[in-house]
């Protein structure tokens, strides 16, 4: 039975229209109502009333599968020195006592994040194989919460990272459901909120409920910011040329694209953008904190992982971003999550600027930092 997303201002009239006024419950904030209708109702609410849609399906922009990386040359991080990126209580540009919240697939144990996140029992994903007789997974998907947790982390290493569980094992939730725990997040008071999932949408009333999703959160916690994903391109059921993805396209969000690498400033080809935007950062081939375990690739290769991962998408981009808001409100001067955003969109802690490009504006591309360089640089301390 489908189900439809209605905006308060048009509960009645759909109510009027349906003739029912059981089986209604709150989304989010309670501005918004929801309720599963029969074929003909569905149809016939969406065709004469405006403010309603379809309680649509999010799915997180990934660009291909995640890659086995087992450091490639260089040592990877040990337990101490990554203890000792953290352990630094009042060090600038760490992102000590900030909170980012990101809804999500949920995250994974691993000695990287040990001390930088915080979950429910229940936020947890289910662990793959590992060689013990059991079948791999076959959920692509799976750790794409624990590898944007390192990425916030990679560029904040002291911020606190909460993931809250909404995501499916294939990366995919109702907006509903997105829209649930990231109340829950705003409640909890963070400064931050990672989106990096969305849907492609070109009808009037999906700006409408997904804005109203938003606003909710605002009028909650009025200080958090809210980043999210711009989308990929050319993938399967993803557009092939750039369209509005919410909710990154929507007022008062931080939309963030993809450059193809840390020295470029030329968006990735796969990255989704429009008049909208407002920053870039590198997300292709990203290094951060993966599974331990076999996954199944689509193709039915048996893929092992041992902890880490290389992954591109606009996901890994927001991240990168929502990071380093973190570790700007840290600076030498403290800002504020919206200070922060200011700063990133005047440039500061940018690698450089994209070309404008039809539509598109030039925007600062966000500075990354990985495992490495902050390993090199509390080597050279």
């Amino acid at each position: 039975m489908p189900t439809l997303l209605v905006v308060d201002r048009a509960v009645p009239l759909v109510r009027d229209l349906i003739g029912r006024r059981h089986g209604w419950t709150d989304v989010g904030a309670g501005r918004l109502q929801r309720i599963d209708l029969p074929e003909a109702e569905y149809d016939s609410a969406r065709e004469r009333c405006t403010g309603v849609d379809a309680d649509r399906v999010m799915a997180v922009p990934v660009s291909g599968a995640p890659m086995h990386f087992r450091g490639e040359g260089a040592p990877m991080p040990t337990r101490a020195q990554l203890r000792d990126r953290r352990d630094e209580p009042g060090g600038s540009w760490t992102g000590e006592g900030v909170l980012v919240g990101t809804v999500d697939t949920g995250v994974q144990p691993h000695p990287w994040l040990a001390g930088g996140y915080l979950s429910a029992p229940s936020d947890f994903e289910p662990h793959p194989a590992t060689g013990n007789g059991h079948a791999p997974t076959d959920r692509l998907e799976v750790g794409h919460g624990t590898f944007i947790a390192g990425l916030v982390l990679q560029q904040a290493p002291a911020a606190g990272v909460w993931v809250e569980r909404a995501l499916g094992p294939t990366g995919r939730a109702l907006s509903s459901e997105v829209a649930a725990a990231a109340m829950t997040l705003a409640r909890r008071g963070v400064q931050v909120l990672n989106l990096s999932l969305g849907c492609f949408a070109d009808d009037p009333n999906s700006r409408e409920v997904m804005q109203q999703l938003v606003d909710d959160l605002h009028d909650v916690n009025p200080e958090m910011v809210v980043v999210a994903a711009a989308g990929n391109l050319g993938g399967p059921g993803e557009p092939e040329t750039p369209e509005d993805f919410w909710p990154a396209a929507l007022r008062d969000v931080v939309s963030v694209g993809a450059v193809e690498s840390p020295r470029s400033t030329g968006w990735a080809p796969w990255s989704n953008r429009g008049r909208w935007i407002d920053l870039a950062a590198p997300g292709s081939q990203l290094v951060s904190t993966f599974v331990e375990g076999t996954v199944s690739a689509p193709d039915g290769e048996q893929l092992a992982f041992e902890g880490w991962a290389r992954w591109s998408g606009t996901s890994f981009a927001a991240a990168v971003a929502a990071g380093a808001i973190a570790r700007l409100m840290t600076g030498r001067r403290p800002l504020t999550a919206r200070e922060a955003v200011a700063a990133l969109r005047s440039g500061a802690y940018a690698s450089g600027w994209t070309r404008p490009d039809g539509a598109v504006p030039a925007v600062p591309v966000v500075r990354l930092a990985t495992w490495d360089q902050q390993q090199a640089a509390a080597t050279a301390s």
